[in-house]
């Protein structure tokens, strides 16, 4: 029998999971609504910057992936 692998569905729930416990959790913080928004825009440069490295991260493992099976086919 061949398994399902469903490391893409575990992945965004945890990712989910992780944004909306931030979230609520930044929302009901004891801090002034300027200091939650200085917050939630540093979080979310954060986030922006390591997707940006998980992209590139990801391109380059497919160039590798890609270059390697070009020498296996010649």
């Amino acid at each position: 029998m061949q398994q399902e692998c469903r490391c893409g569905e575990v992945t965004v729930m945890l990712l989910a999971g992780l944004a909306i416990g931030t979230v609520a959790g930044l929302l009901l913080a004891p801090h002034s609504g300027s200091y939650t928004r200085r917050q939630l825009q540093n979080l979310a440069e954060d986030v922006k910057e390591q997707a940006s490295t998980l992209a590139s991260e990801a391109k380059e493992a497919m160039e590798t992936v890609v270059d390697q099976g070009k020498r296996i086919v010649r």
